[in-house]
């Protein structure tokens, strides 16, 4: 391979040399072409070229076809990248500003909960909230067997290595609601569990489709004999 001349050398462009990357997902070729957009006089020629530039973009990144008002978002990137320096309107009408680009959404306040059981999480304490504040009868003693059945899958998730045995569900139960709540010692909690999700999440057949299947069946029987 030869060596390059001095010249050559010297006409090299290094990247210490080069303008600031305003987006870098966008690479240096597509701010080359943002700036160049905008040294045009005429503003309908920059938008022919936007509009085309756009469907470049469009091509280089299609994952990101789904955004909401995708088209009107790379104007802004486009103008962002020009240095606000394009004459043409985008499709909305308004002129993006450098400090459009600057505003942040207001900061989100972090919920936080004063737990003391952390590891069984904020819902359970919702539970058993709820179940203090319920009549006592049979609905309230199932729906307190299903807190404990969701504080041991809660428990067991965390701590896969260590055995959760119901007592220790009972005895933090009772601590948490200072013995409000209990669970009848009889009952076994990861049946409880295991009969929770095949009532809410496995369907139900009629008795009388049982009874249509096993009429099939029988009628399929009988003519394999004959």
């Amino acid at each position: 391979m030869a060596s390059r001349t001095l010249d050559e050398r010297n006409n090299l462009e290094y990247n210490t040399d080069r303008s600031f990357l305003v987006l870098p997902e966008y690479g240096r070729y597509l701010q080359k072409l943002a700036v160049s957009i905008s040294e045009l006089e005429d503003p309908e020629e920059q938008r022919a070229y936007i509009e085309k530039s756009i469907d470049i973009i469009v091509q280089l990144f299609p994952e990101s076809k789904s955004v909401d008002n995708y088209r009107e978002k790379l104007w802004h990137d486009l103008y962002y990248m020009s240095g606000f320096d394009i004459k043409a309107l985008p499709p909305s009408g308004i002129r993006p500003t450098y400090e459009d680009q600057q505003l942040k959404p207001a900061k989100l306040n972090y919920p936080v909960h004063r737990l003391d059981y952390k590891h069984y999480g904020y819902n359970v304490q919702v539970m058993i909230q709820k179940a203090l504040n319920m009549e006592d009868g049979p609905i309230k003693q199932e729906f307190v067997e299903v807190i404990g059945a969701y504080m041991k899958l809660a428990y067991k998730t965390w701590n896969k290595e260590h055995f959760v045995s119901d007592d220790m569900i009972r005895q933090d139960l009772a601590m948490m609601t200072k013995g409000a709540l209990t669970i009848n010692e009889e009952k076994d909690l990861d049946v409880l569990l295991a009969s929770q999700i095949k009532k809410r999440f496995l369907p139900s057949v009629p008795q009388n489709q049982n009874w249509k299947k096993k009429k099939n069946n029988s009628g399929h029987k009988s003519k394999n004999r004959r």
